[in-house]
């Protein structure tokens, strides 16, 4: 089995940003630290409470002890800073839309930077190589006023929109200012947030990073004409007849394979007394830039399907960069088409199981370029019509879209999963409250799970997320439980599920409750034999243990 399962704890202070909902205050912002701290040797609830003894059965003592997490919860509702503490012991399943160079704080990488002898320029706040350092440049500081500049500079940290600079534009800026740091750093990156999950009683993440780069240059080598959809037959018979197409291949496997096994190098998995983090389950998904040249772009989605059918660790593709580009939105119906041509190619027969995840709906009309003012009536349905999308990033225009209710409707049906995604969402395109459609997604039954996006970026976390999700949308305990295991239903991990129904937590027939086992106990023969059989329902059963913990110390 390729994920490690264990248990992971936490007691520090939830990371979240600020917003609030309609007409009120916004809660105070209390940031995560640059680098996650150790871990307590607790198994989440309180330091000072331990579990309560069940004296009935066990389904009625879940029950009750839901009850008192969701009691306690409604009771912090007016105390932000405490609420944040208690929710970020709560058990967290997955985060789904993670993207990895996003995901590291400013400080974080100015440490690295430091020790690697970077510089960053004094007007840009840019990073650049220490080889690279000149008159327009200063070593990278430790403190003081340059030190904050930078730090605001790679983040959203005291931005106030409204300026010379929108959140959109500041966001998207950041990413060439330590694009340098994070190039140097890809396996620290990901212990750096295997070490966050870890910290905030989380189990998996799905990280996004750019994949592919190898048949990406095969595919422009082997391109002579524009890439048109009526085209791509022909380009794609002479990328795979090219006769490096193999090694382009593999090479891209050792790219993944080698970050698997740097990343857990780096925390020290294989040591004797291995860290908490490696128990936190990891996967990548081939990030490719919506905005590149079309004959590389459709290279690196061939490798994608090709790449997940020889490592375990490699499980979907998505399309990032800003859907509002002007360049992505030209070639979008195209991109579609890649992926529906690729569908048919590699999973009519099962050639591949690559899973597929889209940004779509990331629009506003605010910033839809001229000629594009209707983008964002089809992105959401295109995407999983043409793209076999299985999941949704963002989808904060679902209402624009045409006959969003039948589409809503529809991505109920087929299980087409939203990955949430509230601080860019608000940072980005200032949607929050009631602008935003993730009550609407609820009241068709959409399945929806919290994602940070950009965490390191944002100055939040999963946490941040939560605390997000219960002041500024007005989510109860219940529906964040019910969020948690939706994101671990919705991963693309291996194997059966656990649920029969997970909306009401009906477990399947093999994992039902009994007089001696309730969800997340030690598990009964017929159980065991179920979980070790798959890596998804493993994982469940985990995330279903650490809530009982949690709930029964509260």
């Amino acid at each position: 089995m390729y994920f490690r399962r264990g248990f992971a704890a936490l007691l520090v202070l939830a990371g979240c940003s600020s917003s609030a909902g309609a007409g009120s205050d916004p809660p105070p912002v209390v940031e995560p630290q640059p680098e996650a701290g150790p871990v307590p040797e607790v198994d989440g609830g309180t330091p000072d409470a331990g579990p309560k003894p069940c004296t009935t059965t066990p389904a009625q003592c879940a029950a009750d002890w839901e009850q008192a997490a969701s009691d306690r919860f409604d009771a912090l509702l007016g105390k932000p800073a405490d609420l944040a503490t208690f929710l970020k012991a709560v058990p967290k399943g997955a985060d789904l839309h993670n993207h990895l160079t996003g995901a590291v704080y400013a400080e974080t990488y100015l440490g690295w930077a430091k020790t690697d002898g970077d510089c960053i320029n004094s007007t840009t706040f840019s990073a650049v190589y220490g080889n690279q350092c000149s008159a327009a440049t200063q070593p990278v500081p430790t403190s003081g006023a340059f030190y904050d500049s930078i730090v605001r500079a790679w983040s959203m940290k005291d931005f106030v929109p409204g300026g010379a600079q929108t959140g959109r534009d500041h966001f998207f800026a950041t990413f060439g200012k330590f694009g340098a740091v994070a190039g140097a750093h890809r396996d620290d990156d990901l212990a750096d947030i295997a070490k966050r999950a870890t910290d905030e009683n989380q189990l998996y993440i799905e990280t996004m990073f750019n994949l592919g780069k190898n048949m990406g240059t095969l595919a422009a080598k082997v391109s002579t004409t524009t890439v048109t959809a009526e085209g791509l037959p022909a380009l794609y018979d002479a990328i795979v007849a090219d006769p490096t197409f193999k090694a382009a291949v593999d090479a891209d496997v050792k790219v993944v394979d080698d970050a698997d096994a740097a990343y857990k190098g780096k925390l020290g998995c294989s040591g004797a007394t291995p860290p908490a983090a490696c128990k936190v389950g990891v996967r990548f998904v081939a990030q490719v830039a919506r905005t590149g040249a079309l004959d590389n772009l459709f290279g690196q989605l061939i490798s994608a399907y090709e790449m997940a059918a020889k490592t375990p660790y490699l499980v979907a593709a998505n399309l990032s960069s800003p859907e509002d580009d002007t360049t992505s939105l030209k070639n979008y119906d195209l991109h579609m088409a890649m992926l529906d041509f690729l569908n048919a190619r590699y999973t009519v027969p099962e050639l591949s199981p690559l899973h597929i995840t889209l940004h779509a709906g990331e629009l506003t009309p605010q910033y839809l370029p001229v000629g594009y003012e209707t983008a964002n009536t089809f992105h959401v349905r295109a995407a999983i019509d043409k793209g076999h999308a299985e999941r949704i990033g963002h989808g904060i225009d679902i209402l624009s879209e045409t006959d969003s209710t039948t589409l809503l409707d529809d991505m109920a049906k087929k299980g087409v999963m939203v990955e949430i995604c509230l601080s860019s969402n608000d940072q980005i395109l200032e949607i929050k409250g009631a602008k935003h459609p993730l009550s609407e997604y609820l009241k068709h039954n959409v399945p929806v799970a919290l994602a940070t996006d950009d965490q390191g970026v944002s100055r939040s976390s999963l946490a941040g997320e939560y605390l997000r999700a219960a002041l500024d949308q007005q989510l109860k305990y219940r529906q964040l439980k019910t969020m948690a295991r939706t994101s671990l239903e919705h991963s693309f991990l291996p194997g059966k599920t656990l649920w029969t129904k997970l909306t009401d937590g009906t477990p399947t027939a093999e994992c039902a409750a009994t007089a001696t086992m309730g969800l997340g106990e030690p598990a009964s023969a017929g159980c065991a034999a179920f979980l070790k059989a798959s890596e998804k329902a493993t994982i469940q059963w985990e995330l279903e243990r650490r809530f009982r913990d949690f709930e029964s110390r509260q």
